[in-house]
């Protein structure tokens, strides 16, 4: 009976041990940059996209090289005051396709009466690859991080009921239109 009571006590201990060191706080992968709740309206997955019209094809028609320039950026704002921004990109050129992909991760402030987020980042992964074969992969330095980024934001709904934002840098510029994705 004791070697039961031992063995249960054994395996509870291990258990509660590895419950705790699975458990990471948030700060340790988003930063413990400033941050408010995310609204309703603005939590989720939010994408904008573009392509050009231009095609490249080899000398050999059947070969398809591929468009000359793809872009898409991508934001995931969590309810907890966290973020994920992701950008990657193709290009085409001299028969080369390179891609350059990047994931930041750090804290975010919405500021609901002005209509601005604001994200502080605490780190960022760059990867690019050309013609399949990677050329860097690796996080960023402090200093190759944009800290600081402020947005202004508008949410709109299109006509068939996609939420929208539409998101300028700084408040300068064209705002892009992002839509929300599940």
């Amino acid at each position: 009976m004791q070697k039961i009571v031992v063995i249960i006590l054994l395996v509870s201990s291990a258990l509660m041990g590895s419950c705790e060191k699975d458990k990471t706080s948030d700060a340790d992968e988003y930063g413990n940059g400033p941050r408010t709740s995310i609204p309703g309206s603005l939590q989720g997955n939010w994408m904008y996209g573009n392509f050009s019209m231009t095609e490249y094809w080899n000398q050999n028609p059947a070969d398809y090289i591929g468009n000359a320039f793809e872009m898409a950026i991508a934001f995931r704002l969590n309810a907890n005051g966290t973020y994920e921004h992701y950008f990657t990109s193709k290009t085409v050129s001299g028969g080369i396709t390179t891609y350059h992909q990047s994931l930041t991760k750090g804290t975010v402030v919405v500021n609901e009466a002005d209509k601005t987020i604001t994200t502080h980042a605490k780190s960022a992964h760059y990867k690019q690859t050309k013609n399949g074969v990677t050329t860097e992969n690796r996080d960023l330095s402090g200093n190759e991080i944009t800290q600081t980024t402020k947005y202004t934001y508008d949410p709109q709904t299109t006509s068939n009921g996609t939420k929208t934002i539409y998101l300028k840098l700084n408040g300068t510029g064209n705002a892009l239109q992002f839509l929300q994705k599940s």
